[in-house]
């Protein structure tokens, strides 16, 4: 791209991909902008989520790859996003919960708010007004308004110690009790797409919305939030790209989160020639340009804090997914599942046959993938 373009990049914290319709902003972006609804998180937690987007790469590549490893993130052998744009002469701010979800490497200014006291809209918006007197900034947004309220509710109600057989009961009233939230939500979307307008910064700021994981509703016993599983409600998320004076598309194939690293970088007119960078991810603009038109093969992993097996210390369920197919592998009970996708869109069927040559060449592609990323497990090699 010729032009030098802002670029303002949006995570909405665990916002579920098929609320986008219930909020008019975001369903309105949706159908004018490039919208990717078949992206999926390579992880489905944030301290896992966010780093492999700044770093275009697995978690078990950039090292925050597990709960308890998100501070050991290989900042000294990774060129982050933030760092790439830097170089190419943007000004680099972001604003974060806390120091755990993104690396600061690369950015001039690095902001934590008080998620109980912000006011998210007033907050964001001053921080764009400022950065709308530089030449050109790169700002990555962290919003957990919806997430926020979902977990403090969900954990008042269903306390550590107690009985929470009920929730997985009471599906309707939890998407009841999620999409209270969403009226806030879209008012913040409106709110930042209008101070664009306000600030003189349409014509030439790219606006980027995404999510970096879902959120359970009670669809599997044993996940009450996220991160345990690598169900499609926690894994398939969503990414609206708004460029000026490009008309919409709807993308609809495969692809994942690590893909934004690239794609913001040739949005940015900024080149990736390091080699050592070892990026992952591949540019979506591949797809918007008809360049590539096959399904890209989605790798997700995790370890959840709580569950049927918890393993905060090092990822231990692992899925890949392909043409509406999908092979997880637990490796703590060393269990499979297979699930067609198509006929059976809730993963309720398990139909695993270590025999079936489609899932042997599903199982084939993903120990490739382990031994590509050194990913150790109990199966044998």
């Amino acid at each position: 791209m010729n032009q030098d373009y802002n670029i303002i990049l949006i995570n909405l914290d665990g916002f579920r991909k098929d609320k986008i319709d219930l909020c008019p902003t975001l369903k309105l972006l949706k159908e004018n902008n490039y919208f990717f609804p078949n992206m999926f998180t390579v992880a489905p937690y944030t301290f896992s989520a966010l780093p492999a987007v700044f770093s275009g790469m697995y978690p078990s590549r950039n090292g925050a790859n597990a709960y308890y490893n998100m501070f050991k993130f290989k900042s000294n052998e990774i060129t982050t996003l933030a760092q790439l744009l830097k170089q190419g002469g943007y000004y680099s701010c972001c604003d974060v919960i806390d120091d755990s979800v993104v690396p600061r490497s690369g950015f001039d200014e690095y902001n934590i708010y008080d998620e109980e006291n912000v006011n998210f809209l007033e907050r964001h918006k001053e921080m764009i007004k400022q950065l709308s007197k530089k030449e050109k900034f790169f700002l990555f947004l962290h919003n957990t308004e919806t997430h926020k309220h979902l977990v403090r509710d969900i954990v008042q109600q269903y306390g550590k110690n107690e009985d929470d057989s009920e929730y997985y009961k009471l599906k309707n009233e939890n998407h009841e009790r999620y999409n209270s939230y969403l009226p806030l939500c879209d008012n913040y979307i409106s709110g930042i797409v209008n101070s664009l307008d306000e600030f003189g910064l349409s014509h030439n700021t790219i606006l980027i919305f995404f999510a970096d994981h879902g959120t359970s509703c009670g669809e599997k016993i044993g996940e009450k939030f996220y991160g345990v599983f690598t169900y499609d409600y926690t894994i398939n998320v969503f990414c609206i790209i708004n460029i000026p004076n490009r008309s919409s598309k709807i993308i609809n194939q495969q692809c994942m989160t690590i893909d934004l690293f690239p794609t913001i970088a040739e949005l940015a007119n900024v080149p990736i020639q390091n080699e050592s960078i070892r990026i992952q991810g591949k540019n979506l603009l591949s797809f918007v340009n008809d360049i590539e038109t096959v399904d890209r093969d989605i790798f997700v992993e995790t370890g959840g804090l709580y569950g049927p097996w918890p393993s905060p210390e090092k990822h231990n369920v692992f899925c890949i997914r392909n043409k509406e197919k999908k092979l997880i592998y637990n490796d703590t009970p060393q269990t499979w599942e297979f699930y067609d996708l198509k006929n059976d869109p809730n993963e309720l069927n398990n139909i695993y046959d270590e025999n079936l040559e489609e899932i042997c060449i599903f199982k084939d592609k993903l120990v490739t993938h382990f031994q590509e990323n050194n990913i150790k497990t109990h199966l044998t090699f």
